[in-house]
């Protein structure tokens, strides 16, 4: 049960007389009683106390057990039990169903998810860049293994997170549901009756009128509704009255808020379920068409299939960068533009885009981003006999801000034997007397290639799968190629744009023809988008809902006097915390002062008051009554109605 359809009869208890008591009146809310009790009131019998010893009292009171030194003890036998019910499977559960449907579940299982995704956002994942977990591979050989089988690089795709997901779905569904049932039967369901003693609410205001009771109840009735209050009269043994409240709407966008949360759950679940994720990395002059084959990374959901991948074709004609070249941000990415050509379907014309970091472009439905991008040395190998073996590009993976590169160059077909490279491209070197070379800037200005050269099995028989940037020596052996000129460079090959080197033994030769740049593009369908969107602006507006409608009830009573006139009385509660309807019920209590025969001597212009002042307030005004200013010492005759202004007695506790 809603806890605040309590409140009536809460008011209704605080309102009625402590009858075990014997008390008339409730004391010490309003001041209106006091029980004054003094020492000499009451009469205490001497009784002559037997002679009774701490056993004695155990023996009665059923205590068997004794501390040292005669002293009782409440605590249980050793041999006591306390019998506890045993819970059937249906009873089980049930329990465990109200554990995971409670807020407090739920909240915790809201606060696990956003934990989980933490090193989703911390470490590279497959599904969004495979080659910066290649690269995390490389720098961490001990750890990345570990990491891998904790699923971390693939943490929206585990076990755990999918439990951890499933689990706060349920749990919002289990507690949404029947909430929702509980608001809908509470909108269309009637005010809750007026409690009998207004008096006793948190704020309340009252006055008198000769006005007849259907009047007075019209009138109260009218301003509600015109407030856009939702108002029921009735009546009971102390008189009539007018129930009034206002301020669903707050439950309604506090359920429209976890409403939408699932509505973001349901978007996830059909983006998973009815999308695909994949990754393809182009070099200029280059390009792929959306099949299967056609990406370096590829994850379906569960309702995909190859015969569902839209049939568009793109090429990368040519990749631009620009850096910042001076001031304290030297070396500073500026702008990055791939510029491409796609073709909707295979019978499409070709249509020319630019492909921006966040601007991707739209194709049948489909996402293409412009996720990453690096440089791919150009080069030319031939082998022992003067054939061309090798001739294009090979993608280098940038290792830090100046893009200092990583890669392999692998011809397994190279006659007598198989030769490969390692190596690193720099693209703008530099180098100091007596070191390596390095890069200083991110924009290839002065490219140079570094190479280590091996001859032998590459290993590329199909026997296992290997990294297209890492070189498997454990059958090469490393070829002599130091330079004769710059003893510092090792035993590797340094070649600028254009120059060539032999290898020893007549195995070749290898050509540095120059660099191309090369951009990752991350391909997504995710039909769930459009719904995710959607619960996103309806949790904002539930949210602005829930935290800015207060939910209240005003209540008017009418209630026939000895002297013939009526005492209306009018009191508010708030359903809110801290946003007791104090405005609303003066107002509605001056409203009807206004409309109707006000008997002058009783309204009286009053401050509202903490409930707890309210005896001190009485005894100021019968000690100065002089002093209290009313606009009830103006003849109410002498005015028309529309020109008196009266105020009618408020009271207000915090």
């Amino acid at each position: 049960m809603d806890q605040g359809e309590n409140v009536t009869q809460q008011a209704d208890d605080l309102a009625e007389p402590d009858a075990a008591a014997g008390s008339q009146a409730p004391a010490g809310a309003d001041g209106a009683a006091e029980l004054d009790v003094t020492a000499s009131d009451v009469t205490v019998p001497n009784i002559a106390a037997p002679d009774v010893t701490a056993e004695a009292v155990a023996d009665e009171a059923g205590f068997e057990d004794m501390h040292d030194a005669g002293r009782m003890s409440t605590a249980p036998r050793a041999d006591s039990f306390v019998a506890v019910p045993r819970l059937g499977a249906t009873e089980l559960l049930r329990w465990m169903w109200r554990q995971l449907t409670s807020m407090r579940i739920a909240l915790t299982l809201l606060f696990l998810l956003s934990v989980a995704a933490i090193p989703g956002s911390l470490l590279p994942q497959r599904e969004i860049d495979p080659n910066k977990v290649l690269q995390f591979f490389s720098a961490h050989p001990g750890w990345a293994p570990f990491l891998d089988r904790l699923q971390l690089f693939d943490v929206f795709e585990s076990v755990w997170f999918g439990a951890i997901y499933s689990l706060l779905f349920v749990s919002l569904i289990g507690c949404i549901l029947p909430r929702s049932a509980a608001h809908y039967r509470a909108m269309r369901g009637a005010p809750p009756a007026a409690p009998r003693n207004l008096k006793r609410l948190p704020v309340h205001a009252s006055f008198r009128t000769t006005a007849p009771a259907d009047e007075a109840l019209a009138a109260a009735a009218k301003r509600l509704k015109g407030r856009r209050f939702r108002s029921t009269t009735g009546s009971d043994a102390a008189g009539n009255w007018v129930s009034a409240e206002k301020g669903y709407l707050r439950e309604t966008g506090n359920l429209l808020f976890h409403l939408a949360l699932i509505g973001i759950l349901v978007a996830v679940a059909i983006g998973h379920f009815f999308g695909f994720k994949g990754a393809r990395l182009v070099t200029e002059g280059t390009g792929f068409c959306d099949t299967v084959a056609g990406y370096d990374t590829l994850t379906m959901g569960q309702a995909v299939s190859a015969a569902d991948l839209p049939p568009f074709c793109i090429k990368l004609n040519k990749f631009s960068a620009t850096y910042q070249d001076s001031g304290d941000q030297f070396g500073q990415p500026r702008s990055f533009d791939a510029y491409v050509v796609y073709r909707a379907t295979p019978s499409s014309p070709a249509q020319n885009v630019d492909v921006r970091v966040n601007s991707p472009i739209t194709v049948n439905g489909t996402n293409v981003f412009l996720e990453g991008h690096g440089y791919a040395p150009v080069v030319t190998v031939r082998d022992g006999t003067g054939r061309v073996v090798y001739d294009g590009p090979v993608t280098f993976l940038g290792l830090n801000a100046n893009f200092v590169s990583n890669g392999a160059i692998k011809v397994p077909d190279a006659k007598p034997r198989g030769l490969g490279f390692q190596g690193w491209l720099l693209p703008t070197a530099v180098q100091l007397p007596g070191s390596m070379p390095t890069s200083m800037f991110p924009a290839a200005q002065n490219p140079e290639l570094i190479l280590a050269a091996y001859a032998g099995d590459l290993g590329m028989d199909g026997s296992g799968s290997q990294s297209v940037y890492t070189l498997d020596v454990s059958k090469m052996t490393q070829l002599d190629v130091k330079s004769k000129t710059n003893p510092a460079a090792g035993n590797a090959l340094e070649l600028a744009v254009g120059q060539s080197a032999a290898l020893p033994n007549g195995l070749g030769s290898i050509t540095f023809d120059g660099v191309k740049q090369w951009a990752q593009f991350n391909i997504a369908y995710d039909p769930g988008q459009p719904i995710a969107l959607g619960s996103a602006v309806a949790a904002v507006l539930g949210l602005l809902g829930s935290l800015g409608i207060r939910r209240r009830r005003i209540w008017v009573r009418v209630t026939e006097q000895t002297d013939g006139t009526r005492l209306i009385e009018v009191a508010g509660l708030a359903r809110t915390e801290g946003a007791t309807p104090t405005a609303e019920v003066t107002e509605t209590a001056e409203a009807l002062a206004g409309r109707l025969t006000v008997v002058s001597e009783d309204v009286v212009s009053e401050d509202a008051v903490p409930e707890g002042a309210a005896s001190d307030e009485a005894k100021s005004d019968e000690a100065a009554p002089d002093d209290t200013s009313t606009v009830g010492d103006a003849p109410s005759a002498e005015l028309p109605r529309q020109q008196r202004t009266s105020t009618p007695r408020t009271g207000a506790s915090a």
